[in-house]
């Protein structure tokens, strides 16, 4: 069966619906065949050893696991049913061949859906039903506007009483209104988006949408929180956490540094890390790296193991292949030995630690490459790493 880590998980129900309504627009009615190839699910090769009579059954031939296949043309199915809709089996679907070995399952991917009979009235419904208010629904919410919103919700009421949107499109334009006001209780106020609205925006809105509808909550959030404080308890209730999520480097790296004893604070350093480098602030970024390896080496190593700077990557891979291995504290100093560029840090900024000391003597054996009084001193008290420097033919 082809396999690919992109198909572990299924498409989110706003996908599911938008592509239903593509195949609705182009062919006027929905196969649950045609599905499969418009989200990617079987490609042409996979298809044509099908019909051919190679594969046996189609469901060999999908990408991904066809439990989650199956799950996306029930969604799918459920969708055509909601606009109104009619199924019913193709047994030729195919030319009869076997698309699923459970028979259940098989009928489900035969079952073509198309109008019913031709009225005005279903006309009406099916150009600006249940579709067209939902469709504004999602829009109004995205907007932030209730009132557009409050329309859109009584609209798919009329369409569908019985709608499962109506219950997560309520809450979401509920919530609408918390952005008048500063909350009361921060904890609360975030403990509420993460549990409820995140997931019911998730469902109704879809992933990239939801991020939108959410930013005006996380911004509000972090204009309600004190940066000066931080709770190492709760982490996450603190704008630094917030704006991360907004991607708002420049206000994530002024949030961190309002916190007075920030470097104290390992979660703070790798967001400041985080948030430098993705700023483009080359210098800022390194310098937390560095201090984060010489003040909090588990946090820090957690940190370069998810590493997404590539320029960082290359280095740490090599530096988890050194033999023989070396302290995570040392790789600043290892860095500076095989001529990274680092930005300076003042002394008083730096903890005092044997592996700071190296740091410092590598940066002055650099620059000059025969000064015996660090030679004799990196041999002597950090072996490995002198060791490593030297296999570079310095």
């Amino acid at each position: 069966m082809p396999c690919s880590n992109r198909w572990d998980d299924a498409m989110t129900p706003d996908r599911i619906q938008s592509a239903v309504d593509r195949l609705l627009a182009r062919e006027q009615s929905f196969r649950p065949l045609a599905f499969l190839k418009l989200i990617g699910r079987i490609d042409a090769a996979e298809l044509a050893r099908w019909e051919s009579g190679e594969l046996k059954c189609l469901e060999d031939g999908l990408y991904g696991n066809p439990a989650v296949c199956l799950d996306e043309l029930r969604l799918a199915a459920n969708w055509a049913g909601k606009l109104g809709l009619e199924g019913r089996v193709d047994t030729e679907e195919g030319g009869g061949r076997r698309l699923f070995r459970s028979g259940g399952d098989d009928r489900l991917a035969r079952t073509v859906w198309q109008r019913a009979a031709p009225s005005a009235q279903g006309d009406l419904f099916f150009d600006t039903g249940f579709a067209q208010a939902r469709k504004a629904l999602n829009q109004a919410l995205l907007a932030g506007d209730r009132e557009r919103a409050e329309q859109a919700l009584a609209d798919l009421s009329r369409a569908d009483p019985g709608n499962d949107v109506q219950a997560n499109g309520e809450r979401l334009v509920e919530a609408l209104a918390w952005l008048d006001q500063a909350p009361d209780d921060p904890a609360a106020r975030l403990e509420t988006l993460e549990n409820d609205i995140q997931p019911r925006a998730r469902q109704l809105l879809g992933p990239a949408d939801t991020a939108r509808f959410l930013e005006p909550f996380w911004r509000q959030l972090a204009q309600a929180l004190d940066p000066t404080g931080f709770d190492p308890a709760r982490p996450q209730l603190h704008p630094s956490a917030l704006l991360a999520r907004l991607e708002d480097w420049p206000a994530v790296i002024a949030a961190v540094q309002a916190v007075p004893a920030h470097l104290d604070q390992p979660v703070l350093l790798a967001r400041l890390a985080d948030a430098a480098l993705a700023a483009g602030e080359r210098e800022q970024g390194l310098a937390a790296v560095c201090q984060l390896c010489w003040r909090h080496k588990a946090a820090a190593e957690s940190w370069l193991d998810a590493c997404q700077d590539d320029e960082l990557v290359r280095r740490v891979e090599i530096f988890w292949d050194l033999d023989p291995p070396l302290p995570i504290d040392l790789f600043p100093a290892w860095l500076v030995s095989v001529a990274y560029a680092l930005p300076d840090i003042p002394p008083g900024n730096q903890p005092d630690t044997p592996a700071t000391e190296a740091w410092t003597r590598f940066r002055t054996l650099r620059a000059d490459p025969t000064d015996m009084e660090q030679r004799e001193w990196l041999q002597r008290e950090q072996s490995k790493l002198f060791s490593h420097w030297l296999a570079t033919g310095r």
